[in-house]
This record gives structure tokens, C-alpha cells and sequence, in this order.
């Protein structure tokens, strides 16, 4: 006899309840999907460079790996070099060096123009309360800042129209300037990375610098600053942001706040010249005690600093007194002539009186041939000027003032077309 539901006793009827209820939620609850296996991932091929140049595609190709393994976004390379080809212009310039050096005098003649002083006045007016504020910040003078501005791109006007990635590549395949333009094709990439400029204002000079302070990727990099303020670094448009940029440059690279670059000096007739090698530093007093004096004919003033004497044009030209300032131009443009422009244009802005003493313009610069012969005949009379490169470096301007010292010429270093004929009729039998 079967009793019904009703009369089991409450403690059954609860287990045969719950008993019901899982056996209808195993009945309905899904069974669980089987585990999809990963998809497996597919290689996406890099790009195939097509310029029309084997070696200049190969060369991307491994600056490509290179970029990567630095840090730099595939696609980051990708469009940086889209459609990138070698510029045969830069390739020409790459690799002809100019057959004449270009006066030092003929170069101060454009770099310290009389219209190039009035526009650096305008710019000093014009951006007076950037250029103060950057001058408190970094000790360096704005007059200094200026002439940069001023000698790089003529306060802005002249910043390089060739397209930076372009230009870079072309000089960094193949060339002299290989090892220079890799690294800074490279930082280029950085930057791009970070700044996120539009590629179509990434444009510079065919040596691949770029902006009103014409600096290259990998001074950027160390040395960049944001001038005005907004958060964003542009050196094309911005010209506080240019300044700055080389305010802290110079800055970080020693410049001394309230000490002089140099200044124009007067000679004695007796001096020593094979000491004014613009390198050699002695005290002022020094200098003092062998008849040196300013330009005007007076003392000279008194500085903590040593000073070498710098003869540009040889004894016949202008004689500057060059403080360590000075070396810390030569470390924005390795020229001693540029160094000498910025600081004389800083000085004329200021009021000071162009150069004094006049330049021997009578003089020519030996052509390269002549140089190399110049070297020879050095050489074979028994001062050693290091290989015969037609390049009229410390080795040869040494072993110039060893001859002229022999010879009881002033001892400047100078070479000219008048001691070149005067070795060649010494070597005549």
C-alpha cells in the first residue's frame, strides 16, 4: 500500500524535493563548450622597399631592424619611409667637396652684414621678454642666442626644405657621411615616435638639420627644450622654443654666465706668433707682459679666465683673445670661423665697432691641389704635416710654423700662394 505525498513526514518530503529539483537542473543546465584552441597568429611580412637602388633599399632593411630593436613602432618606420628614395642632389653634394675654402673674411662679410645686425636688432625688440626670461634661466646672453638664430637660418627665413627622412637616408646609405647621418636617421625616428609631427613639416637642410636653430635629431634629443610654454616642442614655428633649445645646449656645454666669448686684440711687432695657435691658453698677464692690448690700443682687462690668441687670417689679418666660451660655440658648429661670427654678431648688436684691423683680401685660398703640394713640400724639407689629404689641419699648421720659424718668417700658420712659390723654388734643382 503506497502512502501519498501528503502524509510522508516533512523531514522525507523536504529530501525528496530537493532531490527533484537538482535532477531537473542537470537535466536543462548546458553542457560546457569544449576549450577553442588559440588561433594561431599570422607573420605580417615587412615592407619591400623598391627605390630603384639596391643598396638604398638594403640599407633600409637593416636600419628597419636596427629602429626596432630600438624601440620604434613598426608602423611608426613604415610611414616614416614610405615611397622613401635616395635625393640625387645630396648624393652630389655627398660627394664633391668644394674645390676652393671660402675666405674667412668673405664669410664674415655675409655671416656679420650690416643688414644681418639691423634684423638681429628687430629680433632682439621683437621677442625682448622671451629672450630675457631665457637669458635668466640659462645664463647664456640673448645677444649670443640671436646671432645663432641669425647665422643658422637668418631668424627663421632659411630652416631647409628637404624632407628630413629623405635626406637623412641619402647621406646614411652610402657616402663620407655615413657614419654621422645613421644615428641621426635613427633619432629621427624618435622623435617622429614622440613628437607625432605631420612627416610633411619634418623638412631640413641636405646635411639633416632642421628647425630655426637648425639642430640635428640627436642634439634634439639631448638638448630640446619647450620655450613657450604650450607642452610641445616645435622647433620650425616656434621661436622660443628654437631659442631655448640652444640656450640650454650651450648651457649643459659649459658656457660660462658673465664671461666674454673673446675680443679683438692688437699685436706687438715683435710677438711670438707661433703662440697664437688659438688653442694655446695662458693668463692675461701673460699676454699682458708681451705687449697684447685691445684693439683700441688700451689694457687689457683683467680676467679670472685664460685666453689663447686666434690668428684667422695669419699675422697679416685681425687678432682675437678667445676665452673658454668661445670652445663652447665650437660645440654647436665646429668651425672656428662660425664661432667667431656668432660672437662678433653678438657683439655689433650690442653696439660694438666691427672688426678694427683689415683683412689681407689680396690673399687666395690655395685650391686643393695646391694644398696637397703644400703638404709635400713640407714633408720633403723635412717638417712632417701628416699625410698628404689636401686637408690644412693642426698637423700641418704645426709643422707650417716650424718652417717659418726656420725660415725667420712670422711663425702664423698661415698658408698662402706666396709661401707655397717660395717652397716650390726651394725645391727647384
Amino acid at each position: 500500500m503506497m502512502l501519498s505525498f501528503r502524509s510522508w513526514p516533512p523531514v522525507t518530503r523536504l529530501a525528496a524535493l530537493s532531490a527533484c529539483l537538482m535532477a531537473v537542473a542537470c537535466a536543462v543546465a548546458p553542457k560546457p563548450a569544449p576549450p577553442v584552441p588559440p588561433r594561431a597568429a599570422i607573420p605580417i611580412a615587412p615592407p619591400q622597399f623598391n627605390s630603384g637602388d639596391s643598396r638604398f633599399d638594403a640599407f633600409l632593411m637593416q636600419a628597419r631592424k636596427e629602429a626596432l630593436a630600438e624601440g620604434i613602432a613598426p608602423a611608426t618606420f613604415d610611414r616614416a619611409t614610405a615611397g622613401l628614395r635616395p635625393i640625387p642632389e645630396i648624393m652630389n653634394m655627398n660627394a664633391n667637396q668644394p674645390e676652393f675654402a671660402r675666405p674667412v673674411w668673405a664669410y664674415l662679410d655675409t655671416a656679420v652684414s650690416a643688414r644681418r645686425v639691423r634684423d638681429a636688432q628687430v629680433m632682439l625688440d621683437r621677442y625682448g621678454a622671451v629672450l630675457d626670461r631665457i637669458e635668466a634661466q640659462s645664463g647664456v646672453p640673448k645677444e649670443i642666442l640671436v646671432a645663432i638664430w641669425g647665422i643658422e637660418t637668418d631668424y627663421g627665413a632659411a630652416t631647409g626644405s628637404y624632407p628630413l627622412f629623405a635626406a637623412l637616408a641619402t647621406l646614411a646609405y652610402s657616402g663620407p657621411r655615413a657614419d654621422y647621418a645613421r644615428p641621426e636617421f635613427l633619432a629621427a625616428l624618435k622623435i617622429y615616435q614622440q613628437q607625432n609631427y605631420a612627416l610633411s613639416q619634418m623638412t631640413g637642410s641636405w646635411a639633416g638639420a632642421f628647425g630655426q636653430t637648425q639642430f640635428t635629431p640627436t642634439t634634439f634629443l639631448k638638448f630640446a627644450a619647450d620655450g613657450d610654454g604650450d607642452g610641445r616642442i616645435d622647433l620650425w614655428n616656434s621661436p622660443a622654443d628654437a631659442l631655448a633649445s640652444a640656450a640650454r645646449l650651450l648651457r649643459e656645454r659649459g658656457w660660462e654666465t658673465g664671461e666674454p666669448w673673446g675680443r679683438e686684440v692688437r699685436l706687438p711687432k715683435n710677438f711670438p706668433y707661433e703662440l697664437a695657435d688659438g688653442e694655446t691658453a695662458r693668463p692675461i698677464a701673460t699676454w699682458q707682459e708681451l705687449g697684447v692690448m685691445t684693439a683700441t690700443g688700451d689694457w687689457l682687462p683683467s680676467s679670472a679666465e685664460d685666453a689663447a690668441i686666434y690668428l684667422p687670417a695669419g699675422a697679416k689679418g685681425p687678432a682675437f683673445l678667445l676665452f673658454p666660451n668661445f670652445r663652447v660655440i665650437l660645440k654647436y658648429n665646429n668651425a672656428a670661423s662660425y664661432a667667431l661670427a656668432v660672437g662678433l654678431l653678438a657683439d655689433r648688436m650690442a653696439g660694438a665697432a666691427p672688426v678694427r684691423h683689415s683683412w689681407p683680401r689680396e690673399e687666395r685660398p690655395l685650391s686643393r691641389e695646391e694644398r696637397v703640394r703644400f703638404q709635400q713640400a713640407l714633408a720633403a724639407q723635412g717638417f712632417d704635416p701628416g699625410p698628404a689629404d689636401g686637408i690644412l689641419g693642426r698637423g700641418t699648421r704645426a709643422a707650417l710654423r716650424r718652417y717659418q720659424k726656420a725660415h725667420g718668417l712670422p711663425a702664423d700658420g698661415f698658408p698662402t700662394t706666396g709661401l707655397l712659390a717660395m717652397m716650390d723654388k726651394a725645391a727647384q734643382p
